[in-house]
């Protein structure tokens, strides 16, 4: 049976454009055929790798109105993670905050991968951006990389004084797999035992794929099983690295908690072409069953992570929407 949303699955002129030329000769290096995300864990970081290097070579780092520097915090098992801290260099404090899970399948990416939108969302929404380095998958399995957002979100709400943080105006966000952290987090803090203001979650992954109900009709993975960058083959190798008991846990699968009420007003940002497509819409209208403020873009044509080629006009316009979702969670989420 097709998604009822397969129409935001043809690609955009713009993206063909860009398959035929900006992508050839990079892909050519990795990919036999299709463009897509597969292989060893250490294959697939060094493919992250070339992408975060091209995109930061056609869009400089924003340097001016920010300090930025990195925090080592001890973790509950008597190791140590980095975070790293954007903070604005005009205004007074207290300021609101982003709190930051990356990307990545829960076993790609690092504190460079999205520097980028950090330092955007410093700069541009006036915000201290506090992003976590949490430790990957397949080396720490499920829950591990959970715990580690965990506990840096509560070391960020403990030291928000230091930080120069108004603690009544945190909101958490991530993409791809942050974003399915950032959505487990959510639910933690439903029952109002952390101050949280609003999640973004962009491209998120919210369902392990063993595991969609039918009743919902996510249809998208198979519908776009071969789509570029992410395809169900790479969604397949995600979840085994990241291997947790159960998938069918809420912690696992957030698509599957039993209820959205409580759950932090959420702005969403989904890509039409992406394999993820189904489930995100899905956990949007839970949200606003549940009686959620959701703020939604959707971008028609684009595949998952399409903001690594910041050139995009679409991609500038994501870049765009996120500052704009931060300043309605800010305000209100009416």
């Amino acid at each position: 049976m097709p998604s009822k949303y397969s129409e935001l699955g043809k690609p955009t002129k713009e993206w063909e454009e860009v398959l035929q030329t900006n992508l050839q000769h990079f892909y050519a290096s990795h990919f036999d055929d299709v463009p897509i995300l597969v292989g060893t864990p250490e294959h697939m970081r060094k493919i992250m790798v070339e992408l975060k290097k091209r995109a930061q070579a056609q869009v400089p780092p924003i340097t001016e109105g920010l300090k930025v520097r990195d925090e080592q915090i001890p973790t509950s098992d008597g190791a140590s993670i980095a975070l790293r801290i954007y903070q604005p260099t005009s205004g007074g404090n207290p300021k609101p905050a982003v709190f930051y899970v990356h990307g990545g399948g829960w076993t790609l990416g690092d504190l460079e991968g999205e520097d980028l939108t950090c330092r955007a969302m410093c700069v541009r929404a006036g915000v201290v951006v506090v992003s976590v380095d949490y430790r990957l998958a397949p080396e720490y399995p499920f829950p591990r990389g959970t715990e580690d957002s965990w506990e840096a979100l509560k070391w960020t709400i403990d030291n928000h004084d230091n930080l120069g943080i108004d603690v009544n105006n945190i909101i958490i966000g991530g993409s791809s797999s942050g974003a399915h952290t950032t959505a487990v987090l959510s639910h933690r803090v439903k029952d109002g035992q952390l101050p949280i203001k609003g999640s973004i979650m962009r491209i998120p992954s919210v369902c392990h794929i063993d595991c969609y109900p039918p009743e919902l009709g996510l249809h998208s993975l198979e519908e776009l099983k071969d789509a570029p960058l992410l395809s169900k083959r790479s969604m397949e190798l995600f979840y085994g690295y990241l291997n947790p008991p159960d998938p069918s846990d809420p912690e696992a699968s957030p698509l599957l908690n039993p209820t959205f009420k409580g759950h932090p007003p959420t702005y969403m940002q989904v890509a039409g072409m992406d394999p993820l497509r189904d489930e995100g819409l899905a956990y949007a209208d839970k949200l606003r069953a549940a009686g959620v403020p959701v703020k939604l873009d959707v971008y028609p044509g684009l595949p998952h992570a399409f903001g690594y080629f910041p050139k995009l006009m679409a991609a500038r316009k994501n870049a765009e929407d996120l500052i704009a979702g931060i300043k309605w969670l800010l305000g209100g989420a009416q």
